[in-house]
């Protein structure tokens, strides 16, 4: 079972004894109790609780443990000075892991606003429980919370002098959340404290994931496993076996993933089932709710959130159902930015990680994206605003432009855990690295190549088209659409290509510098004709390309009626892998190459 809250209780009162009534719980929960009292802390006790943390400032709070037994008593007994006022929440926790010890953080505020301090994840996946309180309060308080957080509860006594509140949230990466902040109204100067506790969730009961020795052959499925989990809380569906499976992943953009499931039997069917539910009221597992990973030789290759799951079955054959799924950079083009978010003269790095937090901030948003650290020396200014355009558009139109950055989202080793990773790289991304492929009259591992020269999808000359800024002073002047200078591709034209336009759309830009820098940027990386080259090479049982080293240069060495004998070394923007199949018996890489123009550039054309 993941971690989550069952329920929450909690009561106040001015008396030397505060009766709590018990949450709904079940034997093996866990229960968390956070009491906060204007009275001294020596005096705060609790029978058959633990103890988990402690703090005398503002105010005096104590944090206390235990687990549920399948006979909880009705209520429970909190003691604390005779004329102190406080309260005390009681959370019921499932699938907390009994090993490992909460962490608890305390920080003491002063202010109209009350932060809750950060806390180290006490595991992956982990709950956050987050609790605001204010002395003096002097009046019913309404709590704002932030954002990304589920209200619990809040409590106050008769005597309106302690006020607290409670929220929560399930976290699945090993990076902090950080100091969120908490807003008593009405709004008032006011003492108060801020408790943070992160609880581990119990490990995930899955089957090991089969090794293979070095040697194993390469022409066989047997090194894939696949592995299905929930998007946000990562628990664990089952694996399946999947037939026809095709995947790949690109720089700044989202990669694919399609297989089928095949359905031979009732009993198979079951075990999907618990993945792909038939009943579409079952709302915890299926297309939209669950990732797959994809094992290979028991290293994670990738991870697809899946999008489509649809069954069909033909008058010859057994039921399958047909999936389709986006890395995780899709997930991020599908939440939209429904606030204003600016910024000015901030580092673009600075701005993507903003955008990535502003993201998973959001109530259900949260996957888990890791930003690493640095920056790139490159400022912007930038304002999103609520126009329909998603984070995953936003990242995408501030990597690509001139002097931009590139991106993509790795599954990455950290502290024994893996984590999510929107791996970042300026100028561009790739390592030292230098994957070798071959054709020749001897053979080789390229299995196919194709070449291709369009004019019609380049251009020689780029202006960026943005929207209409605010009309300023006379309103019967009719504003017009800005429009970026004509960025020329000189060395073609000067060698004798003729002037071709192509006018790119912004509309959600009103900066003309901005669309300066766009305008720009294609015509560095689009000039004249597109050209594309695709490479078919069959991987070995230890190949040296991973998903996660886009960005690497390859060589690669080309002897046929074409080509005269030569290398030629390009830079692996995007790779599509093909397990073997029942139409291919070779594991397959299909190897995009900078200069590629795979999908379009990205934005509207007119």
């Amino acid at each position: 079972m993941p971690i989550s809250v069952r329920d929450v209780t909690s009561a106040a009162g001015p008396l030397g004894l505060i009766v709590v009534e018990r949450p709904t719980v079940v034997a093996g929960d866990h229960l968390y109790a956070i009491h906060i009292s204007d009275g001294a802390l020596s005096s705060m006790t609790a029978s058959a609780w633990a103890p988990a943390g402690s703090h005398a400032g503002n105010l005096a709070v104590k944090v206390w443990r235990r687990t549920a037994t399948s006979s909880e008593p009705d209520t429970y007994d909190f003691g604390q000075a005779d004329l102190a006022d406080g309260q005390v929440f009681v959370l019921a926790i499932p699938g907390a892991n009994s090993s490992v010890s909460p962490i608890v953080t305390f920080e003491d505020s002063s202010g109209t606003s009350t932060p809750t301090p950060d806390v180290t994840p006490a595991g992956v996946p982990f709950l956050e429980i987050r609790v605001a309180a204010v002395d003096l309060a002097l009046s019913s308080i309404t709590w704002q919370t932030p954002p990304g957080y589920t209200p619990r509860g809040s409590a106050e006594s008769a005597l309106q002098l302690v006020a607290g509140t409670v929220a929560t949230r399930t976290v699945n990466a090993s990076a902090s959340s950080g100091r969120q902040t908490f807003t008593p109204l009405p709004s008032s100067p006011r003492a108060g404290v801020g408790v943070s506790i992160s609880v581990a969730a119990a490990a995930a009961e899955e089957p090991e994931i089969p090794t293979f020795p070095p040697f194993t052959p390469t022409r066989g499925d047997a090194l894939y496993a696949y592995r299905f989990r929930r998007l946000r809380d990562g628990h664990f569906l089952g694996f399946l076996d999947l037939a026809d499976v095709s995947f790949d992943k690109r720089i700044n953009q989202p990669g694919s993933f399609t297989a089928t499931v095949p359905i031979p039997s009732r009993a198979v069917g079951d075990l999907v089932a618990e993945v792909f539910p038939r009943d579409s009221t079952v709302l915890s597992a299926g297309a939209g709710v669950v990732v797959v990973d994809i094992l290979r030789a028991g290293e994670v290759w990738g991870e697809y959130w899946i999008t489509e799951a649809n069954p069909t079955q033909s008058d010859r054959g057994t039921p399958e159902i047909h999936l389709q799924g986006t890395t995780l950079d899709g997930y991020m083009s599908s939440v939209e930015l429904q606030a204003e978010l600016p910024f000015a003269g901030e580092d673009q790095i600075a701005i993507l990680r903003a955008l990535v937090a502003d993201m998973q901030s959001q109530s259900h948003a949260n996957i888990g994206l890791v930003v690493p650290a640095g920056t790139s020396g490159v400022v912007r200014d930038r304002t999103y605003t609520d126009d329909g355009g998603t984070y995953g558009q936003r990242i995408q139109q501030l990597a690509e432009v001139d002097n931009g950055f590139e991106y993509t989202v790795d599954l990455v080793a950290s502290e024994g855990t893996i984590v999510r990773q929107l791996t970042w790289g300026y100028p561009k991304l790739g390592g030292p690295e230098v994957h070798i492929f071959g054709w020749g009259p001897n053979g080789g591992d390229i299995t196919a190549w194709a070449e291709q020269v369009s004019a019609a999808r380049g251009a020689t000359r780029y202006r960026a088209r943005g929207g209409t800024p605010p009309s300023e002073g006379d309103a019967s002047v009719s504003a017009t659409a800005l429009l970026s200078a004509p960025h020329e591709a000189t060395a073609h034209l000067a060698a004798g290509w003729p002037r071709i336009d192509r006018t790119l759309s912004y509309s959600d830009v009103i900066v003309q510098d901005t669309l300066e820098d766009y305008a720009a940027h294609w015509v560095t990386v689009a000039p004249g004709a597109v050209r594309v080259e695709t490479y078919t090479v069959a991987l070995g049982a230890s190949p040296s390309l991973h998903p996660n080293k886009l960005g690497d240069r390859c060589r690669i060495y080309l002897d046929n009626e074409w080509h005269a004998p030569h290398w030629r070394e390009r830079r692996i923007i995007g790779l599509r892998i093909r397990p073997v199949s029942r139409q291919n018996g070779k594991e397959l890489a299909e190897l995009v190459l900078e200069g590629q123009e795979d999908g379009g550039f990205g934005v509207g054309e007119e």
